[in-house]
């Protein structure tokens, strides 16, 4: 259907309204209910936001898990015997769900999983929160998922189609030892996979290599079915050297071989444990799916080195990080720079199998395509040195005419991420809202609205009522109804582990800084004034028009096609 942008000055003046700056209502999402913070991901044309919520309240306990003859459960415990038979008090509960996270996201072999995010589904009212599970099944044992993985989605089309990133499903191994001894080591199959959910069929979406599981992550979906990313395309030789090893009985020790593969990924420094990179060979991953989220093809795209004498672990790496309806694919792609000595990364384009550069100016490196529409117009950021610091600036590339455009934003060295486009060719994303940062801290960081035909930068502060108990920080994404989810930070009751409340001596409850998801709503309307000192920013442009902005209005009448994501 046709979108008339301005039919006439006369429109315009009756609906009292400037097209650029409409005001917009908040919709805080139920996840809150989950768990403290939620980080709202994307949202669809049907109002389908994605959404992960950290340190999920009244995680499950797997009593299995539990030596409770270890010292350190024995001294962490204040009642072992109601906790040996799944009863714990609240102290006790904390203890053991602290316990399974910290043991998580230091990649233990001995404690029980529990990922710190979760990921959910809701259109935004209260009787409709759904779970992602990924891999996750349900257990008997534990009365429903055992919300061992760590779960992010993605994107999702259609209100159906679901795509993001889990880790392996977890099991548990009895191993006896030299020693004779029975120890339960808990490992999974592969780390990190890529999914696609549509109701109860989740789909894995696999590299191209699978050598040791391998490895791959989606980032985006279209209306065709087809969901991009990147995945592994060969094994380093640290990889295929650490599974030799691993074979070797010798070399392996007395663990299980599950072990010892699992430990091939991690890389420990000091109490710091993180997983090993260069592993695989990255490359974008192109899947397209049916229906039910089945995959029936998957395309593999190379970077930007096209040198014939490099071999492939010398032509660095390339990721997809969204695709419009027309399947054209935008990321990056390593580039070989000074005179081919060395790799740096480049925003590119993937369509037709072939991998082209957005940005050819060498000293413009690094930069990266974060998102596109059907349109044809591209947006993008590159690093940028101000003052000794690198900052982040973004570009709009259109593809209909290779015009390139920096968009000025709220300070000359404001940092500026865009995070999504939509057909109406408004960009979402963060930016700072100040020059300086106390020591120790970010700088302050604001959600903003940009539209690509009237460059017009605005903070999304300002088309919220002022009075609201909300700080916007980041947008994340907007449809095509001009819908955007964003994150933002207010004060709220801290909770337990079990989600109540907590109360202080005096009877009151306990405030804390919290993140919570937004949708925001456009209203038709016009926004509030709100002052500059109430958002907190040093220098934006407005958020009204006037009689200057109304007169450039005038000036850019015109029809557009409104195509729906």
């Amino acid at each position: 259907m046709k979108f008339t942008r301005l039919a006439s000055a006369v429109i315009l003046y009756s609906a009292s309204l400037p097209i650029l700056a409409a005001s917009y209502t908040i919709t805080e999402l139920p996840t809150e209910s989950l768990g403290q913070n939620q980080y709202g991901l994307s949202i669809d044309d049907t109002g389908t936001i994605l959404t992960a919520v950290e340190n999920r309240y009244n995680s499950p306990i797997d009593l299995s898990t539990i030596n409770f003859e270890n010292g350190d459960i024995i001294a962490g415990l204040t009642d072992i015997e109601s906790a040996k038979n799944g009863v714990f008090n609240l102290e006790d509960y904390t203890f053991l769900v602290n316990r399974a996270i910290t043991g998580s996201r230091n990649f233990s072999l001995f404690t029980q999983q529990l990922g710190s995010l979760q990921a959910f589904s809701t259109d935004g009212s209260p009787n409709n929160i759904n779970f992602i599970n990924a891999f996750d099944t349900v257990s008997e044992a534990l009365g429903g998922y055992s919300q061992a993985m760590e779960t992010t989605p993605k994107d999702s089309v259609g209100g159906t189609h679901i795509v993001g990133n889990s880790e392996g499903p977890f099991r548990t191994i009895d191993y006896v030892n030299e020693n004779d001894a029975t120890i339960k080591y808990i490992v999974s199959d592969f780390d990190r996979r890529a999914f696609a959910q549509v109701g109860e069929n989740v789909s894995p979406l696999l590299p191209l290599d699978v050598t040791l599981g391998g490895t791959s992550l989606v980032n985006a979906i279209n209306d065709n079915f087809v969901a991009v990313g990147s995945g592994s395309i060969l094994p380093s030789t640290a990889l295929t050297t650490g599974i030799e090893n691993c074979a070797d009985e010798e070399i392996r020790g007395d663990q299980p071989i599950e072990a010892c593969y699992r430990k091939i990924i991690i890389v420990s420094s000091g109490t710091s444990v993180t997983r090993r990179s260069g592993l695989w060979l990255q490359r974008a991953h192109l899947w397209t799916l049916d229906t039910n989220g089945t995959v029936i093809d998957t395309t593999t795209y190379g970077t930007l080195v096209t040198d014939e004498e490099d071999t492939p672990t010398s032509q660095g790496s390339s990721q997809i990080l969204d695709i419009n309806n027309s399947n054209v694919g935008v990321g990056v792609a390593s580039v070989k720079i000074n005179e081919g000595t060395s790799l740096n990364t480049a925003a590119a384009i993937f369509q037709n199998g072939t991998v082209t550069q957005i940005i050819p100016d060498e000293d413009m490196l690094p930069n990266s395509a974060i998102s596109l529409n059907d349109n044809g117009y591209i947006v993008g950021l590159r690093s940028l040195a101000i003052n000794r610091v690198s900052r982040n600036k973004m570009f709009i590339y259109n593809m209909n005419d290779d015009n390139l455009k920096f968009v000025d934003d709220f300070f000359e060295s404001s940092s500026t991420i865009p995070r999504a486009v939509n057909n109406n060719n408004l960009v979402v994303g963060s930016a700072d809202v100040e020059a300086t940062a106390s020591s120790g801290t970010s700088r302050k960081t604001a959600a903003f609205l940009y539209d690509i035909e009237t460059d017009n930068f605005q903070n999304l502060n300002t088309l919220i009522a002022c009075d609201s108990p909300f700080n916007l920080i980041e947008a994340t994404d907007i449809n095509d109804n001009n819908e955007i989810v964003v994150s933002a930070t207010t004060k709220k009751p801290a909770r337990d582990a079990r989600g109540d409340i907590i109360i202080d001596e005096s009877g009151n409850e306990v405030l804390v800084d919290t993140v919570v998801t937004l949708k925001l709503n456009p209203t038709g309307q016009a926004p509030a004034t709100c002052s500059d000192e109430d958002l907190g920013v040093e220098d934006r442009n407005g958020a009204s028009t006037g009689l200057y902005m109304f007169g450039l209005l005038l000036l850019t009448c015109f029809f557009r096609k409104r195509i729906k994501k």
